[in-house]
């Protein structure tokens, strides 16, 4: 039997299970590393726990302060659970577009939720990522700022990427990573080249997202609408580390979504709209790959938290992701 003090010693160590879906038969073996059976149910537990258990180290927090930052909503939830555990008050911004449930589930915890628009991008004063560094500011609250701290990829690089190489036994030869602070990706990949150089970092982004261009050419282009929440940005992030990534592979929505679905009802892996996105990635990849290739991807959160989005028939009729059929219907 095994005591843990409290929910914070249960985050990581999760599981890789074999994905069939989309990969060929005599192909490579391909596996996804569940990161919502994390105890708040997403891979941002790692992030906010070493952020916190660091900056308590170093006196930067004590019990009773506040911490804040902007999200798509993992984090938030991430930081009400982290919060609750070290004594602290929570704050979150996020955009209108996040989950129903997410924003319930964030609120659930105690957390202060603050609402911004969805078409605010970074640099407006209305937007989620200005409106969590003026709080902060004016407060003087503890601001984690996921999107450029480097701490953020410092979790990765102490968990998530020795968790993979221990448990392929070194076997890994493709990793692939949506990239939305960038420091999952950074993190892992930093820690899988260090191991095994020839080990191939594919970065996963949206349609839409500035991400792509700008590893590919180095611009910074104007970002467009999309959908599918925790991946993807209308900036280019200092978690990120472009110098790690060997390709980039783009998702759409529609395939995305469309994936997550397809994964939840072929192999009973439910994950969120990003996994979808991981598994689309991750196929490309295989078609090329035989048997000795082992290819990792990270499914970041669980479809439980998109019950309302893209695993709703109508919201996905709605916005053009799922064609009118008798099943729909009934």
């Amino acid at each position: 039997m095994r005591l843990s003090e409290n929910i914070s010693e249960l985050i990581g160590h999760t599981p890789l299970v074999r994905l069939q879906t989309g990969i060929p038969i005599g192909g490579p073996r391909a596996y996804v590393k569940l990161e919502y059976l994390n105890p708040s149910g997403s891979v941002k537990d790692r992030m906010v726990l070493h952020v916190v258990q660091k900056a308590f180290d170093e006196g930067q927090l004590k019990p009773g302060d506040t911490i804040i930052d902007n999200t798509s909503g993992n984090t938030g939830v991430s930081m009400g659970m982290v919060a609750a555990v070290y004594g602290l008050k929570a704050i979150i911004v996020t955009p209108e577009k996040t989950s129903k449930e997410k924003v319930d589930l964030i609120r659930s915890y105690g957390v202060e939720v603050v609402i911004t628009p969805t078409e605010a991008l970074h640099n407006d004063p209305e937007g989620c990522y200005l409106v969590a560094r003026r709080i902060a500011k004016e407060n003087g609250y503890f601001d984690l700022d996921q999107y450029d701290s480097q701490d953020n990829v410092e979790s990765h690089y102490l968990t998530t990427g020795p968790e993979i190489w221990e448990d392929t036994d070194g076997q890994i030869t493709h990793f692939v990573c949506g990239i939305g602070t960038g420091g999952t990706f950074s993190g892992a990949a930093r820690y899988l080249k260090e191991m095994n150089p020839a080990i191939k970092m594919i970065a996963v982004d949206p349609v839409g997202s500035v991400f792509t261009e700008f590893i590919q050419t180095e611009r910074i282009v104007e970002a467009l609408n999309y959908k599918v929440e925790g991946i993807g940005s209308d900036v280019v992030t200092k978690a990120l580390h472009p110098h790690l990534v060997d390709q980039v592979i783009t998702v759409s929505d529609e395939a995305s979504f469309n994936r997550a679905r397809l994964v939840a009802r072929t192999d009973g892996i439910s994950g969120g709209g990003s996994s979808g996105t991981i598994a689309v990635a991750m196929e490309q990849i295989a078609v090329d790959l035989d048997s000795s290739a082992l290819i990792v991807g990270i499914f970041a959160d669980a479809g439980i938290r998109y019950l309302s989005k893209c695993y709703n028939d109508q919201w996905m009729l709605k916005y053009g992701f799922l064609k009118p059929s008798k099943e729909v219907q009934r």
